[in-house]
């Protein structure tokens, strides 16, 4: 007999880049990226809010006609990652006495709810994703709560509220391929989803989703999310500078970053306190030829020029980022270190430039959440949507076993037929 397997269908809306992968479960559980597809933004996204309408629908029909054709699978919906300045998290609570002493499915709705009441606010949603769900019975931690005997059930959850434009925006765009959102997950936990390893999560380890204009945080320990934020800084801030400083165009200024990277010899200065800028001298270095410098400005420059830009700046926003974590009490979960994720990530040397500041170790984090990743796929950007992949097969199992409520296009329909049934029956 010929096994059957699920597909999922995701999509990342990045500020550089729009990516789709298409993925498929076998029935021994196997995950298979079977198609991918990267299509230029050309900022129709930033910080996480659609800025150009027709340009997103543009990208994303591209995006998912190549992860379709590679896959030779057409899907009809999508699950998709959210982040940005926008984006508020929290981590709440809810508690429910048990008449019967067993845990029954709505014991969970009502705690879910419960958790969820003091942030619902006008004009905003919510979102949770199963990774982001803890359940004790009794104070004892327990994966699936259903059917377990005791006095209390309790919840702990992990929450994203977004504006409600953000979302329509987002179903608006995926309607446009005649396709529906299926559910969305916070960028950050994707992320950690798409690169994390189960001890990373056991031991401890933060990681940092870097992208184009946005960079997201999320902090494990003992399997639990123990923090979660999102900054309004990215890879954007480095090329706005080596723009500004060279007078060069934006499209060359991201060459230079991606050519040259961060200077080790920048990185192995002692830090020095203030706001004096350190400039290394170097002889025998060769300049650099620009190809864009405006009118009146040098067309050669020193590599010490460009050196210096691109690590203060990249230091500075990761300082930013550890100053954030370490006034939060967060720095004492780094057992495994921070793992980089995203675009930027990619930039020569900066998880060496971290690993200075954060004084831990740090690694560029590879998708590790689904067994079998084609070449074109297994690189740093594609870990945040090949974790909102694997967010999907988790939503699935958990809305066929009762453990989550329906939400999107399927819940409307299902809700419409009990609303009919109901007028017409009762």
């Amino acid at each position: 007999m010929k096994s059957r397997s699920e597909i999922v269908g995701a999509v990342d809306f990045g500020s550089r880049d729009v990516r789709v992968v298409v993925a498929r479960k076998d029935d021994d559980g196997t995950i298979q990226v079977v198609g991918q597809g990267t299509a230029p933004g050309h900022g129709c996204v930033s910080q996480g809010v659609i800025q150009d309408l027709g340009a997103a629908q543009m990208a994303l029909k591209t995006a998912l006609t190549d992860a379709e054709r590679d896959a030779r699978i057409h899907v009809t919906s999508l699950f998709c990652g959210i982040n940005g300045k926008n984006v508020e998290t929290f981590m709440r609570e809810g508690h429910v006495k048990l008449e019967h002493e067993v845990v029954e499915q709505e014991h969970l709705d009502e705690a879910q709810d419960l958790a969820s009441r003091d942030i619902l606010e006008s004009g905003k949603r919510i979102v949770s994703s199963i990774a982001a769900q803890e359940w004790y019975v009794d104070d004892l931690r327990v994966n699936d709560p259903i059917g377990i005997t005791g006095q209390v059930l309790k919840t702990r959850m992990h929450f994203a509220r977004i504006p409600a434009v953000i979302e329509d925006n987002i179903v608006q765009c995926i309607e446009s391929q005649r396709r529906e959102l299926e559910d969305l997950i916070f960028m950050p936990l994707a992320s950690a989803l798409g690169c994390l390893t189960p001890e990373d999560r056991e031991l401890g380890v933060a990681v940092l989703d870097m992208g184009r204009t946005t960079t997201g945080l999320s902090v494990f320990r003992d399997r639990r999310i123990v923090g979660t934020s999102s900054f309004e800084w990215g890879g954007y801030h480095l090329t706005r500078d080596v723009a500004a400083g060279l007078q060069v165009s934006f499209e060359e200024a991201d060459e230079l970053i991606l050519e040259y990277g961060i200077s080790d010899d920048y990185i192995a200065l002692p830090e020095k306190g203030g706001d004096g800028v350190t400039r290394l001298v170097r002889n025998n270095v060769t300049p650099i030829k620009l190809r864009t410098a405006v009118h009146g400005a040098s067309s050669v420059v020193e590599r010490e020029d460009l050196d210096m830009i691109i690590y203060e700046r990249a230091h500075e926003l990761l300082k930013k980022t550890n100053q954030y974590i370490t006034s939060r009490g967060l720095a004492k979960h780094l057992v495994r270190g921070v793992v980089l994720a995203g675009g930027t990530s990619t930039i020569k040397n900066y998880a060496k430039l971290a690993e200075s500041v954060f004084q831990v170790p740090c690694r560029v984090g590879f998708p590790t959440a689904v067994e079998i990743v084609p070449t074109e796929a297994r690189k740093p950007e594609f870990s945040g949507v090949i974790g909102v992949a694997r967010h999907g097969f988790d939503y699935r199992a958990a809305t066929r076993s009762g453990r989550i409520a329906l939400r999107g296009p399927v819940a409307y329909k299902a809700k419409r037929i009990s609303q009919a049934f109901k007028r017409y029956f009762f």
